[in-house]
């Protein structure tokens, strides 16, 4: 490596999230490798003829985000276009949703349709797409409508009929398929294997490589132009993993990624089985873990909870009983045979778990595991993922076994009000997404955008990490749950990194660490937190030294 540095950035704040050396003022990169870091004097010497000398001009220097929990496959697939989004960001009102849908059907005579992002709860005036009324929208071929939280999917009879889904179909393990009072199914589908059964209906035809190519390359600039080098995908198809593997090690490629793969039973029960792509981790690519879903999603009311959903109009929407608890995707003892089986097999297991209830069953899953070889589980650093409804002591218990935590923090800004006013009451609301308990019982907590379950974007988690604050209402739900903008930048950086085990190769910004680096419109240490989001943007994003979005 020469000593002379290919780029240095000069002339601003330079946040490294180094414990050890947290501010400086410069930084030089050569060949992908931050070569220095320190005194704007220090740093220049390395200048050269040919160095590119970047003046921020007051701008600030961090390290690249890292989205600890993200879906860039389905972001590719789904809405980017021509993908029908009927999100609630993109589309606020249910009569603009069937617009939507209507007219993608009638665009494409005779070809089978998918939608993403449809939420009963924010689009208020959404009529649930049940079997008969997508029947009377597309009567011949497959339709199928995906909910925001990819948690539930509702396909018409064209759909059913393809994916062999009948009154005799078993449910699978860990989903459900709904069905009448005479055992027919209504089309609505839950849970991850059920979704992707009436899913593949509308979306084998989209999954030949070249397509797969490149929907994931517009999904990977999308997470390049908002400051992420580095992206977790964490429901990888053991069929799309050698897709993932091209699309990351090509060399133009906007971030790099690592893969959590679906954990089925079948995989559990074959610890010889070698899925397509796994092989030796590569700087771009890897394979991190496996993933569990313990409970579904609040939103569909299928979390378990110690305290009742309430009993009203929005959750008799989403097909609530009276004062419903909601019911987790496993059995107790089939989630903990599963993270026992994983964790032997030397995977990490990150786990959905949304309910109070259910992360107790995932803590004894966990504390299995780690009953014969607890310094094994704890090397592995086995995740939960989302953690809504978690209280303190259950953060405690989970940082003395060595699990760590990555929060949905997104929850509380875009659906704070309905936590508050539909689903649970403001206690719970304030204490949702307990991000201070989560710090203060050790844990070095991510934070995430769950993929396109919510706009992905870092900065949006950091701004409601620091104020709770809803939208659009701007009420505030459990203010004492509130983090620093110094943790909440650690959790978009140098802790998902080490949750990913790449501590010493991303997430800071230290000598001999790959130049990840976004480059943000002001030192976000400064700003108002209540005026973040707008006084604050990412202005370019590298990957080890090159430019990938400015």
């Amino acid at each position: 490596m020469s000593d002379t540095a290919e780029r240095i950035f000069t002339g601003g704040p330079v946040l490294t999230m180094d414990p050890a050396a947290p501010d400086a003022e410069a930084l030089a990169v050569c060949d992908g490798i931050i070569t220095a870091v320190g005194t704007t004097r220090d740093v220049l010497a390395l200048c050269g003829s040919s160095t590119d000398v970047v003046n921020l001009k007051g701008r600030a220097l961090l390290p690249g985000f890292v989205e600890a929990h993200g879906h860039p496959t389905i972001m590719g697939l789904a809405i980017a276009p021509p993908a029908v989004d009927v999100r609630p960001f993109t589309v606020p009102t249910g009569r603009e949703v069937y617009e939507k849908i209507r007219a993608a059907v009638a665009s494409a005579p005779g070809r089978p349709v998918g939608a993403y992002g449809i939420d009963l709860l924010l689009q208020r005036d959404l009529t649930l797409p049940t079997r008969v009324v997508l029947d009377e929208i597309s009567p011949y071929t497959p339709l199928v409508v995906v909910s925001n939280s990819g948690h539930a999917a509702y396909g018409n009879t064209p759909a059913l009929l393809a994916a062999g889904i009948t009154a005799a179909t078993p449910d699978p393990s860990g989903a459900r398929f709904v069905r009448d009072a005479q055992g027919e199914p209504t089309g609505e589908a839950h849970e991850s294997a059920a979704v992707i059964a009436l899913m593949n209906t509308v979306a084998n035809d989209l999954l030949d490589d070249d397509h797969i190519q490149s929907a994931l390359r517009w999904s990977f600039g999308r997470h390049a132009r908002v400051g992420i080098t580095t992206v977790t995908e964490m429901a990888a198809e053991p069929r799309l993993l050698s897709a993932l593997r091209t699309a990351a090690e090509h060399p133009d490629a906007e971030v790099r990624l690592r893969a959590y793969v679906m954990g089925t039973p079948d995989l559990a029960a074959d610890p010889d089985r070698r899925f397509a792509g796994h092989a030796p981790a590569h700087d771009m690519f890897g394979i991190s873990g496996m993933k569990l879903w313990a409970d579904g999603t609040p939103w569909q009311g299928s979390i378990a909870t110690s305290f009742p959903f309430q009993d009203n109009d929005a959750t008799a929407r989403i097909g609530l009983d009276h004062c419903a608890h909601g019911t987790m995707n496993y059995g107790p003892d089939e989630l903990t045979d599963l993270a026992v089986a994983f964790t032997a097999q030397g995977f990490s297991v990150a786990c959905h778990v949304h309910g109070d209830v259910t992360f107790e069953a995932v803590l004894a899953a966990y504390e299995k595991a780690a009953a014969t070889a607890p310094e094994r589980l704890r090397a592995l650093r086995p995740r939960l993922e989302h953690c809504g409804a978690v209280t303190a002591n259950q953060y405690r218990r989970a940082a003395r076994l060595g699990a760590t935590v990555s929060l949905f923090m997104d929850h509380v800004r875009w659906w704070g009000d309905v936590l508050a006013d539909d689903l649970f009451g403001p206690d719970v609301a304030a204490r949702w997404m307990a991000a201070r308990s989560a710090v203060d019982a050790g844990h070095r907590v991510s934070l995430h955008n769950d993929g396109i379950c919510s706009p992905t974007d870092p900065l949006s988690s950091i701004a409601t990490a620091i104020t709770r604050r809803c939208h659009p209402s701007g009420r505030v739900h459990g203010p004492d749950e509130r983090l620093t903008v110094e943790e909440a930048l650690r959790a978009v950086t140098a802790n998902p990194a080490w949750q990913l085990h790449l501590e010493n190769e991303i997430g800071m910004l230290r000598t001999g660490m790959r130049a990840d680096l976004a480059v943000l419109t002001r030192d976000p240490r400064t700003v108002n937190p209540d005026r973040f989001q707008e006084e604050i943007r990412v202005e370019a994003t590298y990957l080890s030294g090159r430019l990938t979005w400015s």
